[in-house]
């Protein structure tokens, strides 16, 4: 069955940032927590909660126990 997801050229600058950061975690195998995220993205908080929820919402990222991942893709940052 194929996971449905947003166009890729509906997500904002931002929020390319922001899947690329995740995408650069998931890639060793680990999952992106806030903290690191706002560690490595010099943004307001507030401001990546609202594009991890845009980009889960759109099915590009996946929440975990752990933190967030990438969902299924089949394009690269």
């Amino acid at each position: 069955m194929d996971e449905k997801r947003g166009d890729v050229q509906e997500l904002s600058d931002f929020e390319l940032t922001v899947y690329e950061a995740v995408a650069e975690i998931d890639k060793d195998g680990g999952a992106a927590d806030i903290g690191t995220l706002t560690r490595l993205i010099e943004a307001p908080e507030e401001d990546i909660w609202a594009a991890l929820s845009h980009l889960t919402s759109a099915n590009h990222l996946h929440s975990t126990g752990e933190g967030f991942v990438l969902g299924p893709h089949d394009w690269a940052p």
